[in-house]
């Protein structure tokens, strides 16, 4: 361990002295910059928060409550991320901050009313950049005009008149799998169906 330990200091030594002084200050000086960045801005945040923004917490500088955010979604209760905070804050809205963002969540039939009716309005719906990344394009993350073109496709795909149409053809692709597959059979196992 030790001769390792000597070696990558070693090692370090013999970069840094190739270097010149002044790439040495640069090197440095840039993440403390940034750091002091970012504590300003989280300092800032937590001793004069905007009075228009609801009551919570913003968790950690950069990572927020991301990390309490992130476990609950395989849980048995995902929900209980939002419920705890409803009880600590404001049944109807709180603030966080998820994904490195500020972010203000509306509960209950209040807050979607006020969502859904005030959408491109008041509020226009907003997606982190990593969340904008991970998902490309979806329904769920295009705002605008693009969002508005991608629903009405959808709810066309969905009405009555095209959902009677998928039952007819779902019945003729069940009753040409039964016929194909299962006509003659007279006994099957199922033992598989509690996996």
């Amino acid at each position: 361990m030790l001769i390792i330990i000597t070696t990558l200091a070693s090692r370090i030594n013999a970069m840094f002295s190739s270097l010149d002084h002044d790439s040495i200050m640069i090197l440095v000086a840039t993440p403390c910059l940034l750091l002091l960045y970012f504590v300003i801005k989280t300092l800032k945040e937590r001793l004069f928060p905007d009075p228009q923004l609801p009551p919570g917490s913003l968790g950690w500088p950069l990572l927020g409550e991301t990390l309490q955010f992130l476990p609950t979604r395989r849980s048995p209760s995902p929900e209980r991320f939002v419920s705890d905070r409803m009880k600590k804050y404001n049944p109807q809205v709180f603030k966080t901050s998820l994904f490195g963002e500020t972010v203000a969540v509306f509960c209950g039939p209040a807050g979607n009313k006020f969502l859904f009716s005030n959408e491109n309005k008041l509020v226009n719906v907003w997606w982190p950049t990593s969340v904008k990344k991970l998902m490309k394009l979806s329904l769920a993350n295009v705002v605008g005009d693009e969002a508005q073109r991608l629903r009405k496709i959808f709810m066309t795909s969905v009405d009555r008149d095209a959902l009677k149409s998928y039952i007819d053809r779902m019945d003729l692709v069940a009753q040409n799998h039964i016929r194909t597959h299962w006509e003659g059979i007279t006994s099957a196992c199922f033992s598989n169906l509690g996996k």
